[in-house]
């Protein structure tokens, strides 16, 4: 069985602590190429597929700091719309 970490983030959905993938991450690249990947245990209901965040970091000149969040998920057909 492999070791799963558990991360000091937190899923956007249902708020459980994310499970960080080593495998996927490639944490040792340049800040412009480093991505963490992390899956939600509490929201996945298919561990064959499991609902996973990637984390990158962009620079840009704006010297603000900017969070970007991009989600995708498919969606369920309602109960309704299939008997119809």
């Amino acid at each position: 069985m492999a070791r799963t970490r558990r991360a000091n983030r937190y899923c956007v959905d249902c708020g459980a602590r994310l499970v960080y993938y080593a495998r996927l991450s490639n944490p040792k690249a340049p800040n412009e190429y480093r991505v963490l990947v992390y899956a939600c245990p509490d929201c996945t209901k298919d561990f064959e597929k499991p609902k996973m965040f990637a984390i990158r970091r962009n620079r840009v000149e704006d010297p603000l700091e900017a969070v970007e969040v991009e989600i995708t998920q498919a969606r369920k057909a309602a109960a309704g719309a299939a008997q119809a």
